[in-house]
C-alpha cells in the first residue's frame, strides 16, 4: 500500500525562494516501523516520490496486548511525499517507530521559479491539477510571476529569474556594443486602417482578420521602412512596441518579408 504523507507548517527560511516544510505522518493513521529510506539528504523529490518503506504497527501490539510475533503482519506500505523539492533532513532512525504525527522528513519545496503552461520547468510538477489530501484544490507555493517572453505569455519566471536575465541581456548588449532601439509599429513603420479605397492600388498592401467576424484590416508599410529596419538592425537591437492586441502583432510579424523586421525585432504589445 502506498500513503502520502503530510507536510506540517513550513518554516521559511531566509529570502523568497527558499520554504521548508516538516512531512509527517498522519494523525489518526496507524504507527510506522521505519524499513527502508528511499531518499538521501539532497535527493529531488516530485509529488508522490517514494520517501520510504515503513511497516505499519497494530493497535493491539503498540498497546502491548499482543506480542508481535502473534499478531498478522500487515502490508507494507511506501510513505509518499505530497509536495515537490529537495529533501534536506532525514528525521528518523531505521527501525524507530514513527508516530501519527511525527516528523518524517524535512524538505526545501520547489519554488516553481519557471512555469510553462501551468508546469513547473524545474520539478515538472503540473501546477493546475495539484491536488491536496483533503480533495480540495492547492495553491502551490511559486515565485514565478513575470513574464519574460511576449511572444509566449503561459512562460513565467520569477523575480529573480528576471532579474538574472536582465544582467545576461545587459552583458549581451555590452559585449556586442549594442543600445536597444523601441520603435513604435501603427503610424511609424506601418500603417493600418480598417477602410479600404477600391480605387487605391493594392501593391506593398496586405489584407488580413484577427479572428472570424473581426472586420477585415489593411496594412502597408511606410514609405522606406524596409531599407530604414536594414541599416538601423546594424546598429541597435530593435524592440517595436504596438498598442494592438497580441494577434495583431504576431500578425503583422508573420506578414512582413524583411527578415530584419522579424529577427532580431522583438515585439511589446498591451495584452
Amino acid at each position: 500500500m502506498e500513503d502520502p504523507a503530510d507536510s506540517g507548517g513550513g518554516s521559511a527560511a531566509e529570502g523568497p525562494v527558499v520554504q521548508v516544510a516538516d512531512i509527517r505522518w498522519p494523525i489518526g493513521a496507524l504507527p510506522l516501523r521505519l524499513l527502508e529510506w528511499k531518499v538521501k539528504p539532497g535527493s529531488l523529490v516530485n509529488v508522490d516520490s517514494v520517501l520510504a518503506l515503513c511497516a505499519p504497527i497494530s493497535s493491539a501490539v503498540e498497546s502491548g496486548l499482543k506480542p508481535q510475533k502473534h499478531v498478522n503482519r500487515l502490508p507494507e506500505k511506501k510513505v509518499k511525499s505530497d509536495r515537490a523539492g529537495v529533501i534536506r533532513e532525514l528525521c528518523c532512525q531505521l527501525g524507530q517507530v514513527i508516530p501519527p504525527g511525527g516528523i518524517i522528513v524535512r524538505i526545501e519545496e520547489c519554488s516553481h521559479p519557471i512555469v510553462m503552461k501551468g508546469l513547473c520547468a524545474e520539478c515538472g510538477q503540473d501546477l493546475t491539477q495539484l491536488q491536496g489530501t483533503n480533495g480540495n484544490l492547492q495553491v502551490p507555493f511559486s515565485t514565478a510571476t513575470v513574464s519574460m517572453v511576449h511572444s509566449v505569455p503561459e512562460l513565467m519566471v520569477s523575480s529573480e529569474q528576471a532579474e538574472q536575465l536582465g544582467r545576461e541581456d545587459h552583458t549581451r548588449l555590452h559585449r556586442n556594443r549594442k543600445l536597444v532601439l523601441m520603435v513604435d509599429l501603427d503610424q511609424t513603420l506601418i500603417h493600418t486602417t480598417e477602410q479600404h479605397c477600391p480605387r487605391m492600388s493594392n501593391k506593398g498592401i496586405f489584407h488580413f482578420q484577427l479572428g472570424r467576424g473581426d472586420p477585415m484590416l489593411h496594412t502597408r508599410l511606410r514609405p522606406h521602412c524596409k531599407e530604414f529596419l536594414e541599416k538601423i538592425a546594424k546598429l541597435y537591437e530593435l524592440h517595436v512596441f504596438t498598442f494592438g492586441s497580441r494577434p495583431y502583432a504576431h500578425t503583422i510579424a508573420e506578414r512582413v518579408e524583411s527578415p530584419q523586421f522579424i529577427h532580431p525585432v522583438f515585439f511589446f504589445h498591451k495584452s
